[in-house]
This record gives structure tokens, sequence and C-alpha cells, in this order.
């Protein structure tokens, strides 16, 4: 299990004037919450995929042991030696190098934002799925301030903010993102077209991380959740699916 302090840590560098609203507001977030929800899935005899699993130093899971098998893929070479997987392999989600029906579970946490083609990747993980296997995902909400203001900039601004910001994230590893499955038309749309049914559906609040570089900012953002987001779940800044594959 994970620690709550060591849990906490996961948010990254949070300025001394900051960490003190951070916990009032949203200490009782977690920011490892997708693996508590996507614990429902699991089990000792589960196979796992988790699509775009990366170096898996950014966020720890620690799924391995848990589940029969986890196994990673992602186009990074560094996926080869993430320690938290079973197996690492470099590929694309666009053309999974796994048989028909290999794994029980498939997840991916902040991808399906930076997916060209999110039809095609979510086919592909259809593919892969066992029948009544189920796709899990976490990504930002395309209605969220934070996300109108990125699609309307450019990859460079992106990175600036981070390095800015502060947050575990390294800059170069900020990609292009497209929102093609980032709302809940999409999302209900791509994975009917997959053979995928989504059985969960949800709007997460979660802390205005974008403004952190100072108290004021953040104030500002825990006001804007507190009046809009609280009231308007459809505004808040991810959304959390399962989707199962249906039985023929």
């Amino acid at each position: 299990m994970i620690r709550a302090e060591d849990e906490f840590s996961f948010w990254g560098p949070i300025k001394p004037s900051v960490e003190p609203l951070w916990r009032r507001f949203y200490g009782h977030i977690s920011p490892v919450e997708f693996v508590h929800t996507l614990s429902r899935w699991l089990a000792p005899d589960v196979t796992v995929l988790e699509v775009g699993a990366g170096a898996g130093n950014l966020y720890p899971h620690r799924i391995r042991g848990s589940v029969k098998r986890i196994v990673g893929v992602d186009p990074d070479p560094r996926v080869v030696g993430n320690a938290q997987l079973d197996e690492g392999i470099v590929g694309y989600c666009e053309k999974l190098p796994f048989s028909n029906e290999s794994f029980d579970v498939v997840f991916h946490r902040m991808l399906a934002e930076h997916l060209a083609d999110p039809d095609t990747a979510t086919r592909e993980i259809s593919r892969v799925l066992k029948p009544g296997g189920t796709l899990v995902v976490h990504t930002p909400n395309r209605l969220h301030y934070s996300i109108l203001i990125s699609r309307l900039t450019p990859l460079w601004f992106h990175r600036a903010v981070m390095r800015m910001v502060g947050t575990r994230k390294n800059p170069e590893d900020v990609h292009n993102a497209y929102y093609g499955m980032n709302s809940r038309a999409d999302i209900h749309r791509i994975c009917e077209k997959a053979g995928l049914s989504v059985t969960h559906l949800e709007f997460l609040n979660g802390p205005p991380g974008y403004l952190r570089f100072s108290r004021w900012s953040f104030l500002a953002g825990v006001l804007y959740q507190r009046v809009i987001e609280q009231n308007f779940s459809i505004l808040r800044p991810t959304i959390l699916f399962a989707a199962t594959k249906k039985r023929t």
C-alpha cells in the first residue's frame, strides 16, 4: 500500500505558500485516485495491459505482484526498464503487438488526449481484450478551462507552463494533444464502434494544479471550483470511465 504522505508527494513540488491551501481544500483527494478506482477490476488471476506505460516513474501505481501479470506498451524505449511491469514492450496503441483476447483489463491514464486516431487505438484495445474484459481510462475533460486554454496555445507554451509550475512531469515529455476522446459523447461513440459498452463514467474534481505558482492564483482556482465545477460536473477537470467488451 502507498502511505498517505507518500501519495501527497505525487502532486509534485508545491510552493510553501500554497501547500497549506492545497491540504485544506484538497487533502481528501488522492493523486492516485485512479489506482483506487482501477482496483475494482483487479484480482490475482487477472492479466493487465497498461497502454502508454512509459518509464514508470511519474505515476507509481504499484499493481505488479497483485495481479497475474502486467504488461506495458509505449513508443518510448524506456518502457523496457519500467520496474512496475512484468514486461515492457516498445509499440504503439494503434497497432498493439499482442494476440486477440490476451488481456482481462487494459488501462491508460492521461493518454487519450494525445491520440491522433482514438478510434483505431480503441479498436485495437478492444481486439486484445477478452470478452467481458474492461478498459479503464482517466483523461482530461476538454470542457475544463485549462484544456480550453491548452487547445488555443502551441506546444512550446505548454512546456513553458510546466517549467513555471514545477510539476513532476518533465516538460520534454509533454506532447501534442488532440482531445478527440475527451467528452462524454465522443467516449460513448468511440467505444460503441469498438464493441465496448461504457459501464461507468464520472467527471472528477481536483486541485487547480496549473495555478499553483502563487497563493492568489490557487485561491482563484479554488473559488472557481467551488462556485462552478461543484454545481456543473460537466466542467470538472477530468473524466474517468470504464467500458466492457461485449460478449458475442
